[in-house]
């Protein structure tokens, strides 16, 4: 039986002997050793095999006695014994080349499950960050140290360099009832991926200029993040098919959308437009103006489908399609 003990210690010579000298006398085989430093104390992680009939508590007592302070005692597998920099290493192998999920890995590499510990006070937090901004929380009953957490968050952010923190981009079974729902920074991929699979007409109705792809992690994030207004987007299953951008500038309020040539037809458009409509009237519009190229006249029958009495002009050789809100319930969040 293998268990892994944790304790804290003043930074300070002899230390590290004396707990050393205890486990010989009581016969516990100390098999490894990792020692986390911080400007004042010392948190050293010993592995360590006992005696037959010694239990986690017993354990926490030898390390106490010996000058210990905050000891977490917990069981381990054998395999622990492999140095943690390579068992990282084999980590982010298993995401990249295995397919595993990185969550699940870290919560191996960081032995979360299960609260094995002796005299558990409580959960300690891990909070990483993924490329899109998104958060990735772990938690343990044994506090994490700073070297744990700086090795957690480099493997997140190494697998996530390589796009493998993030399920790949592929067509899901249609779910029958599509979900209009406002943007997060978590559907920057989804919306690039979008992108991608438009073609260069839908992509120019859209912008009114040809796109160049693939898309960039800062246009990505203008999409899902605009700086006066807001970002909704369609999702069916797993994909997001429509993406629509709402902006204010000063008492004007324009709406532009995006639906994958796929989905188009079968009414995404006008649940865009139906929401664009009660989100503005809840900021308080009282127009909103649909922006397309001059060659669009889906965009028109969209917003007729919706059920709105447009007034249809032309600048710059784009088509401004304005409606009344007069008659739009306004949105309430929540």
């Amino acid at each position: 039986m293998l268990w892994r003990v944790r304790t804290t210690l003043v930074d300070r010579p002899g230390n590290l002997a004396e707990i050393t000298s205890a486990c010989g006398d009581a016969g516990v085989n100390i098999v490894g050793l990792q020692i986390f430093s911080t400007p004042e104390r010392v948190t050293d992680e010993f592995l360590v095999s006992g005696p037959p009939g010694w239990a986690d508590v017993a354990l926490a007592e030898l390390f106490e006695r010996a000058g210990g302070a905050e000891v977490a005692v917990t069981r381990v597998a054998d395999d622990t014994v492999i140095d943690p920099p390579t068992r990282y290493l084999q980590g982010v192998r298993a995401v990249i080349e295995g397919g595993r999920d990185v969550e699940s890995v870290l919560r191996e590499l960081l032995e979360t499950e299960p609260p094995d510990v002796a005299d558990y006070a409580g959960h300690d937090v891990l909070d990483l960050t993924r490329r899109d901004g998104s958060v990735l929380r772990i938690s343990r009953a044994v506090p994490f140290t700073a070297v744990e957490r700086s090795r957690a968050q480099a493997l997140l952010s190494l697998v996530s360099d390589a796009g493998s923190d993030t399920p790949l981009i592929s067509p899901s079974p249609r779910h029958p009832v599509p979900i209009v729902r406002e943007a997060t920074l978590s559907d920057l991929e989804g919306v690039a991926a979008l992108h991608e699979r438009c073609s260069v007409q839908t992509l120019y109705h859209r912008y009114q200029v040809p796109l160049r792809m693939p898309m960039t992690t800062r246009m990505a994030r203008r999409l899902v993040a605009p700086d006066s207004g807001q970002s909704l987007v369609v999702q069916v299953g797993l994909d997001l098919v429509g993406h629509g951008a709402l902006e204010q500038v000063d008492s004007a309020w324009t709406f532009q959308l995006l639906v994958e040539d796929a989905w188009q037809g079968q009414g995404l458009g006008t649940l865009l437009v139906k929401q664009a409509a009660a989100r503005a009237k809840a900021g308080g519009a009282v127009r909103l103006t649909f922006v397309t190229a001059g060659s669009n006249d889906t965009l028109l029958r969209t917003v007729g489908n919706a059920g709105f009495v447009a007034r249809v002009e032309r600048h710059e050789g784009n088509v401004h399609i304005t409606v009344l809100l007069t008659a739009v319930r306004s949105y309430a969040a929540g």
